[in-house]
């Protein structure tokens, strides 16, 4: 059988995720698990503000990466993320190396926040997703990590989230300020 076959894939263990982060922690349970999206990031960092609405994009995820730090939450990336983050700020934001090395520093000292490495199996996974649903090739890794790892996937990229909801018939993918109002 050829290695690009499509393999079972986990589903998000959103059953898990049913309890807010309050009742985790008094409860001693595990804390929810995050898969964060480039965006997410990238909002927290350059302090991004919506150009028409005027809402300040970064306060929830910024708010989601303080739970994180304090242990209320797991969160999640991969190197890809990083990748793409230092893209993003040196081609659109237009940030020096300096400013750039100084962010993904400030993302490697956050408590909580695991930097996975994608493995085959991951990109096989990645692989057969993108073979089912409209996904870019970072989307479609990302999704793959997500539901091996982590309850929710929180991005800003509204068709990613409607994809992967309507494929999970759940919602596991929101915003971050959709996730905030769910777990609060």
């Amino acid at each position: 059988m050829p290695y690009w076959e499509p393999l079972k894939e986990p589903s998000l263990k959103a059953e898990a995720a049913q309890s807010t982060s309050k009742s985790c922690a008094r409860a001693g349970m595990a804390a929810i698990k995050v898969f964060l999206d480039t965006d997410v990031l990238i909002n927290w960092l350059a302090k991004e503000v919506d150009s028409v609405t005027g809402q300040a994009l970064w306060r929830a995820s910024y708010q989601i990466l303080k739970r994180v730090e304090a242990g209320k939450l797991r969160g999640f990336i991969t190197i890809v993320n990083v990748m793409e983050l230092r893209f993003v700020l040196r081609r659109k934001k237009r940030w020096s190396e300096g400013e750039i090395a100084s962010a993904i520093k400030k993302i490697q000292q956050i408590p909580n926040l695991t930097v996975l490495v994608p493995t085959e199996a991951d990109m096989i996974a990645a692989y057969n997703l993108q073979g089912r649903l409209p996904l870019g090739p970072f989307d479609a890794l990302y999704y793959a990590i997500a539901r091996a790892t982590a309850d929710f996937l929180i991005s800003r990229d509204q068709a990613l989230l409607t994809t992967i909801n309507r494929a999970e018939r759940k919602e596991i993918a929101l915003t971050p300020e959709g996730f905030l109002g769910k777990i609060s």
